[in-house]
């Protein structure tokens, strides 16, 4: 009986191409615009979840009384290393690192690169892999180095470059030719490789800092960033009294009346850090993109409604042929999954399609259709049985409880005269198109101004230089 239904359904939608077309077109683009922001949203979700032992990973944050003293980002050098080693039943491993830039040189390339100087725990504590190198020894050399992939093809064409050399200019602009010890494998977006929207390409150990003249010791330099690794079943509140004790018996006595350290885990960081910002732009394309599914699905559920006033005579036909109620209503059901379904189809083909667009607009790479966990493929299926029936129930309900006569007669004042659950439809369509338009207009009109605005120079006769940082 099913399958009949279906091929009943089938053949409806054949003979009424024109219909079926225009309805699948309409949804299919606004569930596929919602796949493309879902996945977006997903992949931000995802930040910093794939680094081994994720839930036991913390940043060190500060909150200042004065906030010239220091930022909330940076936290003192000796702390992170002094918790790992007076409460080992606490904290399980540590990192601390320097974001700086310098002049890299290989040959007649020469390049201005981001480089993260930091302990040896790096690649171990947080499960990166080196496509090349012994990750157990690459950062024991204070003249080692690792890079990244895009780095090695960068600078020398290819991904096996262990053993070559880069030329890393200091601060106060002395050479020193360091020698590649690693090439580290794809990391994806993480808060350890890319701090503060600042993504290192180059990787020096903790004694690199000597030539480059930076300071990564003592109690009164708050400059660095502090990350931890907690023991299973450790939680954050048990590190706060151990980190007011070092402080206050080694910090100087400003930084002990005006520093307070917490921990932040690393898996909401990224979302939660610069007064939440990611945060705030997850819930607004959320918000739009569900907006524009709503739209949608209204558009479809009111052609559908529309149209089942011109199927009247054919229930008549069928009931007076002994066709029994239930089985309108589930054919209309069906009819409708299925037109979702090919919708959802085309939505998945607009999605593979429409990907790479979003992603250079970004300027960050958006999931594939497999790139996905195996469970979310159950949610377009769902979405397709949910708005199929919420679409059909209606006309379903409708014109499987006329009287044969009615419908032969082709009567049907609940939707030729009363169609005031069409004219909400229409009106809420009307209303929030009109809203959209409006503040596309102010937008565009912001953005304009932002790009056109006199900035009292000619900024194409700036020259910018730069200089050794002493």
């Amino acid at each position: 009986m099913l399958q009949n239904y279906f091929t009943m359904a089938w053949r409806s939608l054949l003979k009424n191409k024109g219909f079926s077309i225009i309805n699948i077109l309409g949804l299919s683009v606004g569930i596929a615009f919602t796949l493309l922001i879902g996945a977006y949203v997903w992949g931000e979700l995802q930040v910093n979840r794939q680094l081994k032992n994720a839930d036991n990973q913390y940043i060190i944050q500060s909150k200042w009384k004065d906030p010239n003293l220091g930022f909330e980002l940076g936290t003192i050098a000796e702390l992170p290393k002094a918790l790992k080693s007076l409460y080992p039943t606490l904290v399980a491993n540590y990192y601390h690192l320097d974001a700086v830039t310098s002049n890299i040189s290989k040959g007649d390339k020469h390049f201005r690169e981001s480089i993260q100087v930091g302990d040896s725990t790096l690649l171990n504590m947080y499960g990166f892999t080196l496509l090349h190198g012994n990750a157990q020894s690459a950062l024991s050399d204070p003249f080692s180095a690792v890079v990244t992939r895009r780095l090695a093809i960068k600078y020398f064409g290819s991904t096996d470059v262990v053993g070559q050399t880069l030329t890393i200019e200091s601060f106060s602009g002395s050479k020193h030719p360091f020698t590649v010890s690693g090439v580290l494998n794809e990391t994806g977006l993480n808060s350890i490789t890319n701090v503060n929207n600042i993504n290192a390409d180059i990787f020096l150990p903790e004694k690199a800092s000597v030539f480059l003249n930076r300071n990564m010791r003592g109690w009164n330099n708050t400059n660095l960033v502090g990350y931890l690794e907690l023991k299973p079943g450790v939680t954050p509140k048990q590190l706060d009294a151990p980190m007011r004790h070092l402080i206050k018996q080694n910090a100087p006595q400003q930084v002990t009346d005006n520093l307070t350290p917490y921990l932040v885990p690393l898996k909401n960081y990224y979302r939660e850090a610069n007064g939440g910002t990611v945060n705030k732009m997850i819930y607004t394309l959320s918000f739009i993109a569900f907006f524009i599914l709503l739209m949608a699905v209204v558009n479809f559920i009111n052609i559908c409604i529309g149209r089942s006033s011109s199927r009247m005579k054919e229930m008549g036909i069928r009931k007076v042929l002994g066709g029994l109620r239930k089985q309108l209503v589930w054919q209309f059901l069906i009819e409708s999954v299925l037109l979702v379904l090919l919708a959802t189809l085309a939505a998945l083909a607009l999605y593979a399609a429409g990907r790479p667009y979003l992603s250079d607009v970004l300027g960050k790479q958006i999931v594939g259709l497999f790139g996905f966990p195996v469970y979310f493929y159950a949610i377009p299926l769902v979405f397709s049985v949910l708005v199929g029936l919420v679409a059909g129930i209606y006309p379903a309900l409708v014109l499987s409880a006329l009287k044969s006569v009615d419908s032969l007669k082709g009567k049907l004042t609940s939707i030729k005269e009363s169609v005031l659950f069409r004219k909400t439809l229409v009106a809420f369509q009307f209303g929030t198109a009109a809203l959209v338009f409006i503040s596309a207009i102010i937008i565009s009109q912001q953005v304009d101004l932002f790009f056109s605005k006199d900035l009292g120079f000619k900024k194409d006769f700036v020259v910018y230089a730069q200089l050794p940082r002493d």
